[in-house]
């Protein structure tokens, strides 16, 4: 059970991807969920946080809602390197809502686009710092699948390797602000943190561990928790696959927390 409780106000090689929507339809509140790709956070060099390559990616994403309605999302993703120090991002979700209640039909269509710049500030031996912003346009086809909100979220991690570990550890800011759209749908305001924690094994094999808080200024600074496991394995140097399942922790009613999730998708770097 979720519980309620209250706050005052990656990657090796990439970001953290954040999609966020949310649902009009009566007892289904489409989760503004936030998802790290860890196949993103496995290297195909020693070199911490460089965007030397460009990937493309897609996903499929299953979300069990703390209202009772089950979302199906379809997440293609494009991360164009233009330099070492520089990427950017496109994600165009396909999106399948079901209230789960009677006399609120299921719907489909697309939702929210995302746009995202990342650069690489500083970097070392053993560490990088990446700052940057997303921008999720209020583009959704209907409103049950998207915020009906346009967004800028501002973000900024570092990544520092545990070599005792053959791990990297993965600190993470993002703050989320409405900027426009429909005066109807409630603002988005929030802050996530997180702090994934990235482990390589034998066999191209990687794990991820992933706790997130959020904490919702919408909402009285109400804080909420998921935290979510990842096992991915590299196929060849150029293609990787992964399996992602997620719980919500606590956090009654916020956006951000679903009770559970299941994610499996595919990427493929391009030279």
């Amino acid at each position: 059970m979720i519980l309620a409780h209250r706050f005052p106000g990656r990657i090796l090689r990439a970001c953290v991807l954040v999609f966020a929507a949310g649902s009009g339809l009566p007892g289904a509140a489409l989760a503004q969920v936030e998802t790290a790709s860890g196949a993103d956070a496995a290297p195909k060099s020693g070199q911490p946080v460089d965007f030397r390559s460009t990937r493309v990616e897609i996903r499929d994403e299953y979300q069990g809602l703390q209202g009772g309605g089950t979302v199906y999302m379809i997440v293609p993703r494009v991360d164009f390197s233009v330099n070492p120090d520089l990427s950017l991002r496109i994600e165009t979700p396909i999106v399948f809502a079901d209230p789960g209640t009677p006399g609120n039909n299921s719907e489909s269509g697309i939702g929210d686009l995302l746009f995202r710049g990342s650069y690489r500030v500083a970097h070392g031996p053993g560490y990088a710092i990446v700052a940057g912003s997303e921008i999720i346009l209020n583009s959704a086809s209907k409103d049950s699948l998207g915020m009906g909100k346009n967004v800028i979220a501002p973000l900024i991690f570092a990544s520092i390797d545990v070599p005792q570990c053959n791990s990297v550890v993965f600190p993470f800011l993002q703050h989320y602000m409405t900027a426009g759209g429909d005066d109807g749908r409630a603002d988005v305001h929030y802050t996530s943190l997180k702090a994934p924690f990235l482990t390589r094994w034998s066999n191209l094999v990687y794990t991820i561990l992933e706790p997130q808080m959020v904490i919702d200024h919408e909402r009285s600074d109400k804080v909420g928790m998921t935290l979510e496991g990842e096992v991915g394995r590299f196929l060849n140097r150029d293609l990787a696959i992964w399996g992602r399942p997620g719980v919500g922790l606590f956090g009654d009613n916020l956006p951000q927390v679903y009770n559970w999730k299941l994610e499996i998708g595919v990427r493929f770097f391009l030279k």
